[in-house]
């Protein structure tokens, strides 16, 4: 889960069509997988629930927390 706002992250989401679109903002509470990890490059790839793909340094990684065991008030975004 991504526990604060960074506007200058950089994504691409793949669309049912095989269209990419490219932007940049991962905001708080979006949650995702770890689909990948670059221990020589230092960075990993998270694919979130809207189907946006990320890669976070890992300098970035305090961005970013587990969320298998969310409280009711983080699932709902509030």
């Amino acid at each position: 889960m991504q526990v604060k706002n960074n506007y200058d992250i950089t994504w691409e989401k793949t669309d049912k069509d095989g269209k990419k679109e490219y932007g940049t903002g991962v905001f708080n509470g979006e949650i995702g997988t770890i689909v990948k990890v670059e221990p020589k490059e230092k960075y990993i790839e998270i694919k979130f629930d809207d189907n946006k793909e990320a890669w976070y340094e890992f300098s970035e990684l305090d961005q970013i927390e587990h969320s298998y065991a969310i409280t009711i008030h983080k699932a709902q975004r509030k």
